[in-house]
């Protein structure tokens, strides 16, 4: 008599791979994009090969997104020395230009009536159903208006009356 032997269930599992084989894969196609005229879709792999990685992924997505090759050496030669990869902040010390009150109110009236519309227009969506309603909107930050210079949205994050999110958008403190 043979005895019922039960299937193991599972399959092939390739190999864990390495951090040291993801960063030398991110190496080695950051080389191809350095090295090409148009390098389009190595962005996108490069982009799924930082999700493996350590890097953080708001670091990933600031140089996919900018597809900076310069701020990708910096993170590449911080990956091959062992450091955690960090991108630092280009910000010029520009001294920011004096604006009249009346310029800093008619700004902040602007962005105030900018983050009411957005609000109202994310809340009036109707869901499926007839009698269904639109939900409290939520969101973190708004573009700034492009009625005033950037200049003017800097000048009140700096006073305190924004807070500048980065990349032109702001919210209320």
């Amino acid at each position: 008599m043979s005895k019922n032997k039960k299937k193991k269930k599972g399959g092939y599992k390739p190999p864990a791979i390495s951090v040291q084989d993801t960063i030398d894969e991110i190496v080695s196609l950051s080389q191809q994009i350095f090295s090409t005229e148009e390098p389009g879709a190595l962005w996108g792999q490069l982009h799924k090969l930082f999700l493996k990685s350590t890097v953080d992924p708001n670091v990933a997505a600031k140089i996919i997104m900018h597809k900076d090759v310069d701020e990708l050496q910096q993170v590449l030669d911080q990956l091959q020395h062992g450091e955690e990869a960090t991108i630092e902040n280009k910000q010029k010390d520009e001294p920011l230009p004096e604006l009249s009150h009346e310029t800093k109110k008619q700004a902040m009236r602007m962005f105030r009536k900018r983050v009411k519309f957005i609000k109202l227009d994310r809340e009036s969506k109707l869901g499926i159903g007839p009698l269904t309603t639109g939900k409290e909107a939520t969101f973190d930050s708004v573009e700034a208006p492009h009625d005033y210079p950037s200049e003017v949205w800097k000048v009140l994050a700096a006073e305190g009356q924004l807070v500048d999110d980065g990349d032109g958008f702001y919210r209320l403190p």
